[in-house]
């Protein structure tokens, strides 16, 4: 009797520890969050430690499973609805009392890629996951690739809103995130370029939805870009700091200190947005030596010029000159490219100013001014160039 009493209390708190692994796992969950881009959906699993995981489909219907090791959820809900073009729902539950599994159904069949980021700055460990369509890729490919041939003989130019998605960007005293403001501003920068004769302006991102540095500048490419202007607010220690900044692409490391600082934080967007930094190659590295990207530096320091010279009619200017540093975003060889820091996020009475329709709409029109003339300049200057000048000559060998 006492052996029989025994044995069902050993086979009860076995149960009863099978039942509460998953209690006692070392990774916990404490967040899942998504962000819808054109071509691919974003899942996010905010994680206290960095997790092992596997990962397969499922077909019939189109299934993308996540098995994540020695995990529990402390997410008090089941499932997530996105139902954008890519994902309908994300759901998880125990597999086994060691494993959560993350199962996300899918519209049709998608590729994907999972990798994990390491803590950085007030961004906790994460499994990333990004869910591609590939028809949705080639479509937004192609559509840039199309203006080529619409617009022929038309000035392109490419604004590119800073941050987004994952990485709010600089945040100020009330909480207005870099992220809104300069999407804000871009589409007022955009609207103003159409509206000018023989002009056409686009962004990389219409919505709030992450792009790693590097694709900024390659969908810039996919558009012929004669112009790429990267747009920012900064942030300080010093609350008082207020007033704008141009910034240029330097091959030999940075002009000033503030440049070589400013560089390395837009720079770790990557890390705070998100990137399998294991899939990034070495290809703009190489192409850096070019004569090609010589000039582009240069033509951006001459459109970064004009753009101080409009902007201090709008706000005070910290720099008289557009200062050089290694922004991975304005890597483009054959663009001409500009960074812009529109004003101090972090100084409570500019954070105000900054959301300001009538303060972003003279930004916006001082940065359009400037295309237009850096654009007339930069004609005048080939029709003026030696080359030119020795090939309009009859007979000129």
């Amino acid at each position: 009797m006492r052996k029989a009493l025994t044995h069902a209390i050993l086979s009860s708190v076995g149960f009863l520890l099978l039942l509460g692994a998953s209690a006692a796992a070392g990774v916990e969950v404490f967040d899942i969050r998504y962000w819808t881009a054109p071509d691919h959906t974003r899942i996010v699993l905010d994680l206290n430690q960095l997790a092992y995981y596997d990962v397969f489909e499922l077909r019939d219907p189109c299934r993308l499973v996540i098995d994540v090791k020695e995990a529990r959820s402390l997410v008090k809900t089941k499932e997530l609805l996105v139902n954008d073009q890519v994902v309908s729902k994300v759901r998880w539950g125990y597999f086994k009392p060691d494993v959560l599994r993350v199962v996300i159904d899918l519209v049709r069949a998608s590729r994907s890629t999972v990798f994990t980021l390491k803590k950085y700055l007030d961004k906790p460990d994460r499994l990333v996951i990004d869910v591609f369509r590939t028809d949705l890729e080639q479509n937004e490919e192609e559509k840039r690739s199309s203006f080529k041939k619409s617009f022929q003989g038309t000035r392109i130019v490419v604004i590119d809103p800073g941050h987004g998605g994952e990485d709010p960007g600089a945040i100020g005293p009330s909480g207005t995130q870099e992220k809104t403001v300069v999407l804000q501003l871009a589409k007022k920068v955009r609207d103003l370029i159409n509206g000018e004769a023989g002009f056409k302006a686009f962004l990389t991102r219409e919505k709030d939805y992450f792009i790693p540095l590097r694709q900024r500048w390659k969908i810039a490419k996919q558009y012929d870009a004669d112009i790429f202007i990267s747009l920012h607010t900064n942030a300080s220690f010093n609350r008082k700091k207020k007033g704008a900044e141009v910034y240029c692409l330097s091959q030999q490391g940075a002009s000033q200190e503030a440049a070589r600082i400013l560089a390395a934080k837009e720079n770790a967007s990557d890390l705070i947005g998100g990137v399998d930094l294991s899939a990034c190659s070495s290809e703009v590295d190489s192409i850096l030596v070019s004569l090609e990207q010589t000039r582009t530096i240069n033509e951006g320091l001459m459109l970064g010029k004009t753009l101080l010279q409009e902007m201090k009619t709008v706000n005070s200017i910290n720099f008289p000159e557009p200062l050089q540093a290694g922004f991975a975003v304005l890597k483009a060889p054959d663009i001409p490219s500009v960074l812009i820091e529109v004003g101090y996020i972090s100084n409570p009475t500019e954070e105000k100013v900054l959301l300001r329709r009538e303060f972003q709409g003279k930004v916006a029109a001082a940065i359009k001014k400037s295309v237009v003339l850096f654009c007339r300049d930069i004609h005048r200057e080939i029709a003026f160039a030696p080359e030119a000048q020795a090939g309009s000559v009859p007979g000129a060998s």
